[in-house]
């Protein structure tokens, strides 16, 4: 099944919703919730709104945001780092419970010898989120003593050289397995790890092994010069704003765009995103391009670690129920995360600055909210849009 334009109706949704669902994007645009918002939404196959509403960046003279403007994805970069190591175990190159140090020699400190490929797709492998304490005072130790980070491989992008030097003794504040952490450097290493059984840097290969076969053109791990004009781009003062800002850098940034980070670094569009995700839906297959086998799909949409709880910065959840990649919706509750319609093993995954996607299994739903989010709770909730979009969304199914 490839996705098409169509109309509400064909796919059993009422067309009043889809049209109040679009009415409130263009409200919370025209009230100054957020500058700028991209949606995407898709029903068995058939997109029924794909819009944008807004600017693509600040000042004056910023044109309107266009549907196929670029928004840094961040985290969202994740389920596709996930699909290429799927990739490479299908291929019997990688083995998700072989030690990480098996592929990553370099990584040291008490505990490393335990962390399975498994524990870095899942998070459990206890490193902490970048900006938490132990984070910051291993690298300020670190500058502070002298580092300087050794010549850069061929092959290997200098930022990531430089980030990986750093880190490979970078802090844990759990054991292994005992609960997740969730930490966008579980997915740097993976991405290093797919580099290094691949031959590939991580856009050459995904160009050729996703974003071709699936016709995501306007997704990139490095946004090529030539592109960098339909980046989305924040003002400073908003969250990942600011250049300058050494704990945040600006997410529509060229360094950015450069960076090729498994697990943060990649650019697309909603209607990009909701592709890969109708991907997902057909289980692993999307017109004649096969992407994943039923196999991997389902390990990765399934929760991989029922029996553990999470830690996300000041938040702490009884079940963190995330798959290889994903995370799976369970009976937890996660602050302003997401909505409350969706069915039990619906998967979906959240990305700093107000992006987030979804698939529905049980309502046959992919969807895309893209916001330019403009404020944080006092214990660093995005105070976004996406749950209550997404319910609207869900409540347009009519069977």
């Amino acid at each position: 099944m490839q996705l098409r334009y169509g109309t509400p109706d064909e796919v059993g949704m009422f067309p009043g919703r889809v049209a109040h669902a679009r009415d409130l994007c263009a409200q919370w645009v025209e009230s100054g919730h957020t500058p700028t918002l991209g949606v995407c939404v898709a029903r068995r196959g058939v997109i029924v709104l794909h819009e944008a509403f807004g600017v693509q960046g600040p000042g004056p003279d910023s044109p309107p945001l266009a549907r196929d403007a670029l928004f840094g994805i961040a985290s969202l970069t994740k389920p596709i780092t996930a699909t290429l190591v799927m990739q490479l175990v299908e291929d019997g190159l990688l083995g998700l419970n072989r030690p990480a140090k098996d592929y990553l020699p370099e990584l040291s400190g008490d505990g490393t010898d335990e962390i399975l490929v498994h524990h870095l797709l899942t998070h459990t492998t206890g490193y902490p989120f970048q900006i938490e304490a132990p984070w910051l005072e291993h690298e300020a130790k670190k500058l502070a003593a002298g580092f300087e980070a050794p010549p850069c491989p061929e092959g290997l992008d200098p930022y990531m050289h430089r980030w990986l030097s750093m880190f490979w003794d970078a802090p844990r504040v759990a054991r292994v397995g005992d609960v997740m952490v969730y930490s966008s450097h579980n997915y740097i290493l993976l991405g290093e790890i797919v580099r290094r059984l691949s031959g590939r840097g991580l856009e050459d290969l995904a160009r050729e092994r996703v974003f071709d076969p699936l016709g995501m053109d306007d997704t990139y791990y490095l946004v090529p010069e030539s592109e960098a004009r339909r980046v989305v781009q924040r003002a400073r003062e908003i969250p990942f704003g600011d250049p300058d800002d050494p704990l945040m850098m600006c997410i529509g940034s060229r360094e950015w765009q450069q960076a090729a980070d498994g697990g943060a670094g990649a650019f697309s569009t909603p209607h990009d995103m909701v592709v890969f995700g109708q991907m997902f839906l057909n289980r692993g297959r999307y017109g004649n391009a096969r992407i994943l086998s039923p196999a991997a799909v389902a390990a990765m949409t399934r929760d991989q670690v029922p029996d553990l709880g999470a830690l996300l910065l000041n938040i702490v959840a009884a079940r963190a129920s995330w798959g290889y990649g994903w995370q799976v919706v369970s009976p937890t509750k996660w602050k302003y995360f997401d909505g409350s319609l969706q069915p039990l093993g619906t998967f979906g995954h959240p990305g700093a600055g107000g992006v987030n996607y979804w698939v529905d299994r049980d309502h046959e739903l992919v969807g895309a909210y893209f916001e330019v989010t403009t404020r944080f709770s006092p214990d660093y909730n995005l105070l976004w849009n996406f749950d209550l979009f997404q319910n609207a969304i869900t409540a347009a199914v009519d069977d």
